[in-house]
């Protein structure tokens, strides 16, 4: 009895591992390549289009949060911005969606002397004689610049809070259009201040919606 309980111990030991081996054959491959599928990248289906209309998006933002500082070239600046967008649309539109290699490289030596050009324009304009006569008015509107330009950059990632934040920025404005009218045009140093600590306050504000 015993050899016998022996070699059949031995058969279905031996059955139990041919059957493991069919099960891993049958299974392994389908479950590496998931794996691989979890762990591969996501290959854009338009690689060129995506990076052109990034940098696009880059450059948008950068000369909105420099409104106030661009030499006065700012309208300039977006409207060459919005060309090399209507640009790409109408070459994807040409060739079904997708940029060749070589729109690509025609955009993006747009874009570099676009960035070219901002990065020249940053710093302060000349004064004005406005800037001159009311150099208060000049600060706290400059700044008040600087913040629609952030908001405008950031529209789509402030939480939903864009109209509320939008409504503080113009309401800063409208306050010192109220006090220098009230003062033959000017607005004192008090008033100033108080200006621009609405002003920190909503810069603070924008920092901590923005996501």
């Amino acid at each position: 009895m015993y050899p016998f309980r022996q070699g059949h111990s031995s058969a279905v030991s031996a059955l139990m591992s041919m059957l493991a081996a069919i099960i891993a054959f049958l299974v392994t491959p389908a479950w590496a390549a998931e794996e691989h599928a979890k762990a591969a990248p996501a290959k854009q289906a338009h690689p060129r289009r995506a990076e052109v209309m990034n940098r696009d998006r880059n450059l948008a933002k950068d000369a909105n949060k420099n409104y106030g500082d661009l030499s006065g070239h700012y309208n300039q600046l977006q409207h060459q911005d919005a060309s090399i967008r209507k640009q790409t649309q109408k070459d994807m539109q040409q060739n079904g969606g997708y940029l060749t290699k070589a729109q690509q490289k025609q955009l993006n030596g747009e874009e570099n002397k676009l960035k070219s050009e901002i990065a020249a324009d940053k710093g302060p304009p000349p004064k004005t004689q406005f800037e001159q006569e009311h150099p208060r008015r000049a600060e706290v509107l400059h700044r008040d610049n600087r913040v629609n330009g952030t908001l405008n950059a950031d529209a789509g990632k402030l939480g939903g809070n864009l109209g509320s934040l939008k409504q503080q920025q113009q309401s800063i404005r409208q306050q010192e259009q109220a006090d220098a009218a009230a003062n033959g045009g000017y607005i004192t140093r008090a008033q100033q201040q108080q200006l621009n600590a609405e002003e920190t306050q909503l810069n603070q504000q924008i920092r901590r919606d923005a996501k």
